[in-house]
């Protein structure tokens, strides 16, 4: 009897040895098949397989701003020209006129969008109802001269980034003014070009490195201090309540633009941030005591009234300043002349001469048709009216535009834009 029940346990504790066995086994090969999950790709998968020199259709909302602040009053120009009011009564009784003050105004502005998307531009309207019917969120309703596209030196650019997402370079300004009409707007259509695609960078630090090591990048912020590349805003358009993640504004990038043609001359292929290089030459201008801060200025039409600001200056042929010496004209003047003033040599910014940066060279006594006489006239046109002493419609000035814009809002009868 003992010995019957010790082959029945030993025949059990073999089974069990056997069943732990092939426990193990079965555990020790789930332990080697097992397979890691394949990592989730969290880039934007559109924009990954572009290369450089491609031309793409994107919205407004797809670009991501590398500058950390615009200049608003250049905005407020474009804004101020582009809403040209429809029920102007100055030439209500004047059809003809009456569409020529229509294309210089609102039709400008979708030549500029046809030339900005690299469709060169349109021609005029014909009639006061197809200029009605135009929208930008519909091309078939204005004729641009070519394909989007087409004219690729005209694109804006961007490079990819580490996330996939697009990074602007250049048109920060361009794409806000759009952004910021009625008929424009984030999902607004426009054509890029791409100069890079770094989204094989593996961190966001290895992408800006890259970015700023090309001159991709212009990390400061509206008062030309310091920042970070996570301190850049989330998006284009200007800073509100409305978008909290806009850019900020920066007078003195206003500045140079009007300067543009009186004391420098931008480059069809010109170095990107352009503009704030001269900024950042304009402040240690300041530091030196060589021209006064733009504070010293009226600038503001809310605070001086738009006849201070609007004041006008005159840069003579011996190239002496009469006239205002603090509306906005007189600081655009005193400030062109000391870009005049740099010798072909001068360093601007790092190794960028003034040369480089397309520095006007402005001489006393200059010959009718030169550039200094061309620049002086530049300047006169800074903050004209819309009407001619004919009472004929004109462009007027992109100083006046922007004054009367920050002031008054879009252009409409019966407000302080004055009819």
């Amino acid at each position: 009897m003992q010995k019957k029940s010790y082959k029945v346990l030993s025949l059990v504790f073999l089974v069990a040895s056997m069943m732990a066995i092939t426990a193990c086994n079965d555990s020790n090969d789930q332990q080697s098949t097992a397979v890691s999950p394949t990592p989730t790709d969290t880039r934007d998968q559109r924009f990954l397989t572009v290369k450089t020199n491609d031309v793409i259709q994107v919205t407004i909302a797809d670009l991501i701003p590398t500058q950390g602040a615009i200049g608003y009053d250049q905005i407020y120009y474009k804004l101020g020209r582009w809403q040209g009011d429809l029920q102007r009564p100055t030439w209500q009784a004047d059809p003809v006129n009456q569409l020529v003050y229509l294309n210089k105004t609102i039709g400008k502005k979708f030549s500029d969008y046809c030339e900005a998307i690299g469709a060169k531009g349109r021609d005029d309207f014909t009639s006061l109802q197809d200029l009605q019917k135009a929208n930008l969120k519909q091309l078939e309703t204005f004729n641009c001269q070519e394909q989007p596209g087409t004219e690729t030196a005209d694109l804006k650019t961007v490079v990819v980034g580490y996330d996939g997402r697009l990074y602007l370079t250049d048109g920060h300004h361009t794409m806000t003014e759009f952004r910021e009409l009625p008929d424009g707007g984030g999902q607004l259509k426009v054509w890029v070009r791409v100069v890079g695609n770094y989204s094989d960078s593996k961190t966001a630090d290895d992408f800006w490195a890259k970015m700023l090591a090309n001159g991709q990048a212009w990390l400061r912020d509206g008062k030309n201090q310091p920042i970070s590349y996570q301190q850049l805003p989330k998006n284009l358009g200007l800073k509100s309540a409305t978008n909290p993640d806009g850019m900020q504004n920066n007078p003195y990038r206003s500045l140079v633009y009007f300067t543009r043609d009186i004391g420098y001359s931008k480059f069809a292929n010109a170095t990107d941030y352009t503009e704030f290089l001269w900024e950042d030459w304009f402040n240690k201008q300041i530091a030196n005591n060589l021209v006064h801060p733009l504070s010293f200025y009226h600038t503001d039409a809310s605070v001086y009234g738009a006849a201070d600001v609007l004041a006008t200056t005159e840069i003579k042929s011996d190239l002496t300043v009469s006239g205002s010496a603090t509306g906005y004209q007189a600081a655009v003047a005193d400030y062109s002349l000391l870009m005049g003033s740099t010798k072909p040599t001068d360093i601007i910014y790092g190794t960028s001469t003034a040369a480089d940066l397309g520095a006007l060279q402005l001489v006393k006594n200059a010959a009718k048709g030169s550039v200094t006489a061309t620049s002086i006239s530049n300047l006169a046109d800074l903050t004209r009216d819309e009407i001619k002493k004919d009472k004929t419609p004109r462009t007027g000035g992109s100083i006046w535009y922007a004054v009367n814009y920050k002031l008054c809002g879009k252009p409409a009868t019966g407000t302080c834009w004055g009819w």
